[in-house]
């Protein structure tokens, strides 16, 4: 995943969440749309937290790599 999708993944993430925040002032809870809201939002963090663990990951591997070298 490039910069560019990463920057949208946290853009959706901050705009769900907005969403999520909006259906539990005005409807409730325990409302469908927000209790859905709030999966789609657990959904994009987690999708965000693969591609950062991923990421730092793969630094580490290369720092290593140069240590080692």
């Amino acid at each position: 995943m490039n910069e560019s999708q990463l920057n949208h993944l946290l853009v959706s993430i901050s705009l769900k969440r907005e969403e999520m925040v909006f259906f539990a002032e005005t409807k409730g809870l325990n409302e469908q749309l927000t209790l859905r809201a709030s999966q789609e939002l657990d959904e994009l963090i987690v999708s965000y937290q693969k591609v950062f663990q991923r990421k730092s990951n793969q630094t580490f591997s290369l720092e290593n790599r140069n240590m080692n070298q």
